[in-house]
């Protein structure tokens, strides 16, 4: 499946993506509002996750123009608890690229997956995706039981989606 906004694609992964999923997993600016850092060794592994693992649905988003890659959503977990994840490249930081790309990625994501909810976890001091999440129409779940104190958990159910758009 290919998905089309405005400024972005969003197309299936292949072996092609590897070394800018690398570049952008490994670069601590991108990362350094997230949980965890990669490497170059611990992403490599991650990549050939996304693509051979049934339990992962991501897409690499390129830019429309250019066909750069800029950036990743996914909804992961699938077989237990779908939780959503997006890292977009620091160059494309607060143009309203990520909200563009998960208001068309979430939807059809959901559709195409028959799910009727998902998860996501963010910094908690990380105000952008936070931002991000509550306009796709996330809730703050009270009780989190993630094992960050850190961060906060968001739901999201599918009757949600129409709304949200």
């Amino acid at each position: 499946m290919i998905i089309a906004t405005h400024r972005t694609l969003l197309v299936p992964y292949n072996e092609s993506l590897q070394s800018e999923f690398l570049m952008l997993n490994y670069c601590t600016m991108n990362r350094m509002q997230m949980d965890d850092y990669h490497t170059v060794c611990s992403a490599k592994p991650l990549f050939l996750r996304i693509l051979h693992d049934p339990n992962i649905y991501a897409l690499a988003v390129l830019d429309n123009h250019s066909r750069d890659y800029i950036g990743h959503v996914c909804i992961y977990h699938l077989d237990e608890k779908p939780e959503l994840g997006f890292l977009f490249d620091k160059a494309y930081w607060g143009q309203g690229i990520g909200s563009e790309v998960l208001k068309a990625f979430l939807p059809k994501a959901l559709h195409d997956l028959n799910l009727h909810q998902v998860t996501t976890t963010v910094e908690s001091n990380h105000i952008p995706s936070i931002r991000i999440v509550e306009k796709l129409g996330f809730e703050r779940l009270k009780d989190s039981a993630y094992p960050n104190p850190a961060c906060l958990q968001y739901i999201f159910t599918s009757c949600e989606v129409e709304a949200a758009l």
